[in-house]
């Protein structure tokens, strides 16, 4: 009865805002601009049929079809509007509350009642994320509702999005509460809760960004080692049928001098990459993975032959239908750069549930034990 009083409470307060009613208003817009994208027998239409755009492969009952209307949920839709705008609306809407929850004589009137501080603390921290909750909830119904009237896929792994965009709320709404119950400030809550979620941007923009060089310089030591042994066999072949005056010789070895001095470059490289990257890669494991985790849904959700809004995208879609792809062939830059690509990739999906969300949970229940203690502790 007590986490009913407190989770109608939180309702009031919600529909009170109005910055609820705003992002409902606009997660709305936003399904139905998603809806309006539909698929014929000749190309993809747009804004339910008066635009229509001719294509080869993004048309009704194709794979790519789909990979197209998932990928932009998923990938845009989840990404830009449910994990930074309606995020940031959130952030605006709870940040106050714990504040003036705790503010002189707010909170005495709900600890009258026969209830322990810590059991209303966590009560109190649930029902704040309805906001969160709701919002996604009713955003989901509709994309679900979407996807399965223009592509014929009704996919309830769609509906996966609200557990992940809560948990990824409540990683900074963590912060929010520590901080607001620490200043009694909703705008200081806010402001230190942006500077937290701009950090981590920056950890892992920055992980990102030191893995990709670190994975080109181990591709690019494999092709070099690649040359130089292929450079010693033809070298051999040659010694064994020419004489050392052959010019092939001359030209091998110096391309062999090249590609040795390269594997060396690429190996110092290597080194100085890794001490930078290491210490980023540890400060990320121990840190909330925002951006891994909305990046579950993605995976969860994608092709598994790759018939994505990603090979879509880097125009991948002829190559899938019509080419076998060739092996790796690590003599050549755009081979590497491809090689790269899918490492990455592959490293990205390797990530465990437990390193993304596990982790990330337990820095979170750091920081709300430190939030409960001094709730508990202290005499407001």
């Amino acid at each position: 009865m007590q986490f009913q009083a407190l989770l109608t409470d939180a309702y009031r307060q919600l529909s009170a805002a109005k910055l609820f009613w705003v992002s409902l208003g606009i997660s709305v817009l936003v399904v139905i601009a998603f809806g309006s994208i539909g698929f014929t027998e000749t190309g993809v239409s747009i804004g339910f049929g008066i635009t229509e755009i001719e294509s080869e492969f993004l048309n009704a009952g194709s794979r790519w079809s789909r990979g197209l209307y998932i990928g932009i949920f998923s990938g845009f839709l989840v990404s830009i509007w449910l994990a930074w705008i309606a995020t940031v609306l959130a952030l605006i809407s709870t940040c106050s509350i714990f504040p003036e929850f705790v503010h002189s004589g707010s909170i005495e009137l709900t600890i009258s009642k026969p209830i322990g501080r810590l059991k209303l603390f966590f009560a109190k921290y649930l029902v704040s994320l309805l906001f969160v909750i709701l919002q996604v909830a009713i955003f989901c119904v509709g994309i679900f509702l979407c996807v399965g009237l223009r592509i014929g896929e009704w996919n309830p792994m769609i509906f996966a999005a609200i557990p992940i965009v809560a948990t990824f709320f409540s990683y900074l709404f963590a912060v929010c509460v520590l901080v607001g119950i620490l200043t009694r400030s909703g705008i200081t809550a806010l402001l230190i809760t942006g500077v937290f979620w701009m950090s981590l941007w920056s950890i892992q923009t920055s992980e990102a960004v030191l893995n990709r060089f670190v994975t080109q310089q181990q591709v690019d030591i494999e092709r070099f080692q690649e040359g130089i042994e292929q450079t010693n066999t033809k070298i051999a072949k040659i010694n064994k049928t020419s004489t050392e005056d052959d010019e092939r010789l001359v030209s091998l070895e110096e391309r062999n001098k090249r590609f040795v001095a390269d594997k060396l470059e690429a190996e110092e490289s290597l080194e100085s990459l890794t001490q930078w990257h290491d210490p980023i890669a540890w400060v990320l494991a121990v840190s909330p993975k925002n951006a891994q985790t909305i990046g579950l849904l993605d995976r969860w959700l994608s092709d598994p032959d790759g018939f994505d809004i990603a090979a879509i995208m880097n125009g991948d879609m002829r190559s899938f239908e019509n080419v076998e792809v060739d092996e790796f062939d690590r003599t050549t830059r755009n081979a590497r750069e491809r090689e790269t690509r899918k490492r990455m990739q592959d490293e990205y999906e390797s990530k465990s549930l437990w390193y993304v969300v596990g982790t990330s949970l337990l820095f979170e229940g750091f920081i709300l034990g430190l939030a409960a203690w001094y709730f508990r502790r202290k005499d407001f």
